[in-house]
């Protein structure tokens, strides 16, 4: 067998190189492969050393990536860094010092450094070139490598942050750039007289060279599908990946040779496993008498009773991914979704998996839901497509209800009790959203809402009376606490139609009947009520939209709705700041939903159970399906469940907890690679903003990368592949991350908010700067701030929990699992005295506080330079965070003549035209009072000129802010081109392992470019490289040449404050 060979270095005759996580070594004599390493995590980027006898690597073995060496002959790995930052990986060896990226010390993540580490230990020490990836050394000379990323993860990339390569003749100054190519650069080598380097400006990426003039540019390697990939050398030879395998390029005769290996490895991560059942749920449902529930988990299709019984497994074990299953009327069979035949697939199964099944072929796209018929073997699908299906199970008939134009359809259909008719909701255009009634006999679409923004989640009572939906109509203005606006944070309620026009409200009583006919006509409704869905729903459709009722109940956020046992459910959630910890693609469910009823009976509205997820009503049985981070739980929709029954841990009837582990999921590894590799092919195919895939042969792609599957050994190496399949659209936003990788010790460093340096007369670290940050955040704060500790710049750490440090040992290897972690550290003065003893707690991350003294130190330094005539802000991205931060400034720094508005390193989002709003506005005039001073008109304008700074590193919603400033004529655009990527994603289809991948669905075309901001970026008026040079003095050129800009803006057009004089006379 062979394995997936990545990350190959090379000494003379040996070869170390990454396969199923570890790190393996061939002699280029002996294909015969030795295994170097058996980790717990993955490792990466190994190096020899020039004499061969160490391998420096990225490992993840104790939670964070660190630099570790081992002995080439094999051997322990040793840990060189304790630093707990991102390492990207290991540069080069100069003499006895590893040199490696890393985003130690950086205000933000997606930047590194080079920083190197004596192959002895010690202290990690920052080199300053400022932002690179790659050093490579001539004799004399330095060739850096700047954004020289992985050409394979985005091909044929030419946006701003394309790779790099800067020179400098002596190692010291005068950087310059090597050459220009229109295309990605990686991997710099000075080799003898020439740079070799990786490029795919000609299509594909290949090893080239040339001069250190740049001159004489020469392809040395000549591969046509797949990238050559992470080279380095020795000297002699350069060794890189292309595909699954190795190839060496001799220099002295100009020969490229693919690496035979012999791969005799126990492949021990393809062997089957099983997994817990519910941490991989899907979709569940219960049957029509509430006796058996079926269920997918991890792509698997089971039904089970619903406390008691056997467990039944539909379709094959391995290898095809299986969902929304739906029980059929019968009680016998299910119907589900199978993509076996290599596209979404219906399938009717006996429950028990013993019969053959019947598979239908109808093309119903990628399905969203589906739900079957209370009647009849018919179903309702709506697909991402944003069609709405009618498929008749029995005559394999598949009819088009509808198409809804600008929304997807969802969940957002039902069935009517007879199952005569199905109602849904569809856009009526790009902003309206509502309600339909499709009529099965007549073939009929009805529109039944007239909506003020979003009428959704229709759903008929079991009487066949009444339709409830949930509708965003309500616009109560709210002010903000902060600035001036007003906002809708909540806006919706439940409503219910009356579909029959001689049906009465089912909130108002008109006479008050005695308590005992009550009772008994109550009970007798009930028993009609249960009938009633035999019988043919009556709508009456003239002056429908005239029958809506508001439910009694407060403005909020509704999610799902549904009837049962003679009262209506609805969730209920609070409006909540949007920035915070939970990442945008979590799916992680909360509890933050309380579940509310009105009960008909009493007529009144009812909490019915708190801290929930979601529910679904079930009105055939009376009872709720309720999800919660508790579980799951079938409860009677009689009364709300006690706090004993809530409280109640057994998976029994009475406690209602449904226990899906009753069961394992069994997984063949490579069987779910092959089946989620296709699904996530497909899933470009089918969501791809164009549906030519820009003209890439998309088919033959999937064909190029399959086939190495069957080479794959871990969760890592088919990430890797699925990258580079997904980079080969040459687009922006292909992601791919998360998913089941191996369990891995987490043992993270505690950090201390300090730079320190060992001084060896003292024998002690001196603190040479303090990180602060918000001291008041009560979030992230630095430890050595804390009131009553006295911590000044200067002051020493002598000791960290009694352990004397020394300069041989990184003071952070005592700070190894102690994140959030009491500490005691000795403090001696800046004089070398007064030893005493603090108790601090750690933190698990810096980068909030030096982004935070980032920021104020250019905030400062601009007020400073332009003597308090110009503000500063600066938006780290265009989600919430970017939002909080552009007002958290903006609304202090109005106060100034003009504004520098900072968009370098903008991480992107969706907030851009919100911002951009608010920085066009013109000042057209002042409001004037006696004692409470003036207030410009609009509020919150610019006095004077604007300017924004922007960078290669300002991308996505960073590069449409960047361009819309430009074409808005807000101000003058300074600093470099941007990243060039505007195809925007909606992350919400998950492969069986949980793994997300990202579709470029949303494509942006400006009025004077049109779609030429992708894979390009936006220009900026005037140009400012920042040069390794600058970099090494601190000099932040481009802001530098900001404030020039805006205060010639300011001399050329000085604000002048109005006198305000001449005020009116009214005694005339």
């Amino acid at each position: 067998m062979t394995g997936y060979y990545r990350f190959p270095t090379i000494n003379n005759s040996t070869i170390v190189f990454v396969a199923e996580d570890d790190l393996w070594l061939v002699d280029t004599e002996n294909p015969k492969a030795f295994r170097l390493t058996t980790n717990i995590s993955t490792v990466s980027s190994p190096l020899i050393s020039p004499n061969g006898k160490w391998i420096a690597f990225v490992g993840t073995e104790d939670g964070n990536s660190e630099v570790y060496i081992m002995p080439t002959c094999g051997g322990a790995s040793t840990r060189l860094t304790y630093d707990g930052a991102f390492v990207k990986g290991i540069a080069a060896w100069e003499n006895d010092d590893i040199i490696f990226s890393t985003d130690l010390q950086q205000p933000f993540g997606r930047v590194s450094g080079l920083a190197k580490i004596n192959k002895k230990g010690g202290k990690t020490t920052l080199l300053k070139y400022g932002i690179a990836s790659n050093i490579s050394y001539g004799n004399p000379g330095i060739v850096l490598g700047r954004n020289t990323a992985d050409p394979a993860r985005w091909k044929r990339y030419k946006g701003g942050t394309a790779g790099e390569l800067w020179l400098s003749k002596n190692g010291k100054s005068e950087f310059k750039k090597l050459i220009k190519l229109n295309g990605n650069m990686a991997c710099p080598m000075w080799v003898e007289d020439r740079i070799y380097f990786i490029s795919d400006h000609e299509g594909v990426s290949n090893i080239y060279s040339c001069l250190k003039s740049g001159r004489s540019l020469k392809q040395h390697t000549f591969h046509q599908e797949y990238y050559a990939r992470n080279a380095s050398t020795d000297g002699k030879t350069i060794i890189y990946h292309s595909g699954a395998d190795i190839f060496t390029y001799n220099i002295s005769n100009n020969q490229c040779t693919k690496v035979n290996i012999s791969f005799n490895s126990s492949f021990i991560n393809r062997n089957r496993k099983f997994e817990n059942t519910q941490s991989y749920l899907e979709d569940i449902e219960v049957n029509g008498d509430g006796s058996m529930l079926s269920f997918v988990s991890r792509g698997k299709s089971f039904a089970m009773g619903t406390w008691n019984g056997p467990i039944h497994q539909q379709g094959k074990i391995d290898g095809v991914r299986y969902q929304k299953t739906r029980f059929l009327n019968d009680g016998k069979k299910v119907v589900l979704v199978s993509d076996e035949s290599g596209d979404e697939k219906l399938e009717i199964h006996n429950i028990k998996g013993k019969k053959k099944a019947k598979s239908l072929d109808l093309n119903i796209g990628r399905p969203y839901d589906m739900k079957i018929s209370p009647k009849s073997d018919k179903l309702i699908i709506s697909n991402h497509r944003n069609e709405l299906l009618l498929i008749d199970l029995k005559k394999s008939t598949l009819y088009k209800i509808d198409k809804s134009s600008n929304q997807q359809i969802g969940s957002n259909f039902n069935w009517s009790p007879c199952g005569g008719y199905v109602a849904y909701s569809c856009s009526f255009n790009s902003k309206l959203f509502g309600i339909k009634i499709f009529d099965l006999k007549n073939k009929k679409k009805i529109k039944i809402s007239n909506p003020i923004l979003s009428d959704h989640c229709p759903v008929f009572d079991p009487t066949g009376n009444y339709l409830a939906f949930i509708s965003a109509r309500i616009f109560n203005p709210v002010y903000d606490n902060l600035h001036f606006d007003l906002g809708f944070p909540r806006g919706e309620k439940p409503y219910i139609i009356s579909l029959n026009k001689d049906t009465d409200s089912p909130f108002y009583r008109a006479i008050q009947k005695p308590i005992k006919e009550q009772a008994e006509q109550n009970k007798k409704k009930k028993n009609e009520d249960k009938n009633k869905g035999d019988s043919l729903t009556k709508i009456d459709f003239d002056g429908i939209e005239d029958r809506i009722m508001a439910v009694p109940t407060s403005e909020g956020l509704f999610s799902d709705i549904g009837f049962a046992n003679n009262k209506l459910f609805y969730s209920y959630h609070e409006d909540e700041g949007s920035y915070g910890d939970i990442p945008w693609y979590d799916f992680s469910s909360s509890d933050k939903s309380t579940l509310l009823c009105y009960d008909f009976d009493a007529n009144k509205e009812k909490v019915f159970m708190p801290n929930i997820s979601s529910f679904k009503a079930y009105p055939s049985i009376d009872s709720i399906l309720v999800k919660s981070t508790d579980g799951l739980r079938v409860v009677p929709a009689t009364a709300p469940p006690s706090k004993e029954i809530l409280s109640d841990s057994d998976y029994t009837q009475s406690s209602g907890k449904i226990n899906l582990n009753r069961t394992s999921v069994s997984i063949d590894p490579v069987a779910e690679w092959k089946q989620m590799y296709s699904e996530a092919w497909r899933l470009q195919r089918d969501y791809f903003w164009v549906k030519n895939m820009s003209g890439i042969n998309w088919k033959k792609i999937h064909d190029r990368y399959y086939k190495l599957i069957d080479r794959i050994s871990s969760r890592s190496e088919f990430s890797d592949l699925v990258w580079e399949m997904q980079g080969e659209l040459g687009t922006s936003h292909c992601y791919e991350f998360g998913g089941d990788y191996k369990p891995k010790r987490n043992y993270n460093i505690g950090l201390l908010g300090a730079d320190i340096e060992y001084d060896s007369q003292i024998k002690a670290y001196k603190i040479t700067h303090l990180v602060k940050g918000d001291v008041w955040s009560g979030h992230m704060t630095s430890p050595l701030f804390r009131p009553g500790l006295n911590i000044k710049q200067g002051m020493y750490i002598k000791s960290i929990s009694g352990n004397k440090l020394n300069k041989s040992c990184s003071p952070n290897v005592h700070l190894v699992n102690k994140v959030n972690k009491d500490i005691e550290l000795t403090i001696l003065d800046e004089n070398g005295k007064n030893e005493r003893d603090i108790t601090i707690k750690t933190i698990p991350t810096e980068n909030e506080l030096r982004y935070r003294d980032w920021v104020e130190k250019n905030r400062a330094y601009v007020h400073k330079k332009t003597k308090n005539k110009v503000g500063y802000v600066h938006i780290p991205d265009m989600s919430p965070w970017g939002y909080s931060e552009f007002h958290r400034y903006w609304l202090s720094e109005i106060q100034y003549d003009s504004l520098i508005i900072d968009v370098r390193f903008n991480g992107g989002g969706h907030v851009s035209q919100l911002i951009l709003e608010k920085l066009a506005r013109k000042r057209l005039g002042y409001d004037i009072t006696r004692w409470m001073g003036t207030e410009s008109y609009p509020s919150d304008s610019i006095a004077g000129p604007t300017l924004a700074i922007t960078n290669e590193y300002a991308g996505s919603d960073g590069d449409i802010f960047s361009h819309s400033f430009k074409m808005m004529n807000i101000g003058k655009l300074i600093g470099k081109r941007t990243w060039g990527g505007v195809i925007g994603i909606w992350p919400r289809n998950l492969l069986v392992d949980g793994t997300i991948t990202t579709q470029p669905e949303f494509s942006f075309w400006f009025k004077d470019v049109g779609w030429n901001v992708e894979n390009y970026g936006t220009d900026v008026n005037i140009e400012v490289e920042i040069t390794p040079e600058d970099y090494a003095k601190g000099v932040d050129t481009q802001l530098d040449r900001g404030i020039k800009e805006i205060l010639l803006d300011l001399k050329k057009d000085p604000i002048v404050q109005p006198k305000f004089d001449k005020k009116p006379n009214l005694s005339k």
